[in-house]
């Protein structure tokens, strides 16, 4: 059952939280709900029976090059490597990220004296927004293939976008799916008040969510999460979708020094900016004055 508004103590924790979706989907403890939402999302692609969770820091090649960090990098009983980011604030950019986090993970594979032998990477997004340059959908997947007989040149590869931004359903019936279902979750749980007694295949996750169960210093450490997800919220309905749009037509770094502007007028630090803005330091340094 879902609420109208949320009461002063919700009883499930809001999953888009950093605190929430980690300790979920990213942890040992929770490994078969990160296992039904990878079987789900990947949609007989791949068929996940167990993962093994990697280090979600990836080195650069190079030693001036940039690390990347995942949320969650896992790899699968048959080999596969799965990659899941979820990002909540809109990133212009994102789909090269996305492209830049597979690539890796694929080449990071490559040892001394094998002839590019890859085991197929999955990167799974979860985003609040919209991907910029393309038409919003649910669900997005990309894959490797010929454009002209779209026959699959590389099944190495795989990306899969969910945008939430895309959810209307206003409750669990009204999505069709599995994997709508669950991504309806991930968006609401926070604003219900119990199990949905129709879909007893989601009471592990219910429970799994249910604050009752963390100790006073995971209460403390989500409460902060909560905090940031709710800063997060404000900062982009401060500058909003569709100005980011229209400084993205004018160049990204006539974009950014819009931005920049913006929320150095609205009292923010330079310090506050750099964290908010997915953007090199020195950019936004130099656009600051």
């Amino acid at each position: 059952m879902m609420k109208e508004s949320l009461k002063q103590n919700p009883r499930y924790m809001h999953l888009l939280t950093d605190y929430a979706f980690k300790l979920l989907f990213g942890s040992e403890q929770h490994k078969t709900l990160l296992i039904e939402f990878l079987n789900s999302a990947l949609a007989g692609k791949e068929t996940v029976v167990d993962v093994e969770f990697r280090d979600k820091e990836m080195l650069p090649f190079v030693e001036d090059g940039k690390r990347m960090v995942f949320d969650i990098y896992c790899t699968t009983s048959d080999g596969a490597h799965i990659i899941v980011e979820m990002q909540r604030t809109l990133q212009p950019t994102f789909s090269n990220r996305a492209l830049a986090y597979c690539s890796h993970s694929l080449l990071k594979q490559i040892t001394k004296g094998e002839r590019y032998h890859f085991e197929k990477v999955y990167g799974i997004f979860i985003m609040n927004f919209h991907l910029v340059d393309v038409e919003p959908r649910l669900i997005r997947r990309i894959s490797l293939i010929d454009e002209d007989t779209h026959e699959i040149f590389s099944d190495r590869m795989h990306m899969i976008f969910f945008d939430l931004k895309m959810m209307k359903n206003k409750s669990l019936a009204e999505c069709e799916k599995d994997i709508e279902r669950r991504l309806f979750l991930l968006k609401n749980m926070e604003k219900m008040e119990e199990k949905d007694k129709d879909f007893p295949m989601y009471d592990n996750l219910f429970d799994a969510a249910d604050m009752v169960h963390l100790s006073n210093e995971e209460v403390v450490s989500y409460g902060a999460s909560r905090m940031k997800l709710e800063d997060d919220r404000e900062g982009l309905l401060y500058y909003g979708e569709q100005q980011l749009r229209k400084g993205i037509e004018q160049g990204e770094m006539n974009m950014l020094k819009t931005i920049v502007g913006k929320l150095k007028a609205s009292g923010m630090s330079l310090k506050q900016v750099i964290a908010t803005l997915d953007f090199p330091q020195s950019e936004i340094e130099m656009l600051w004055d």
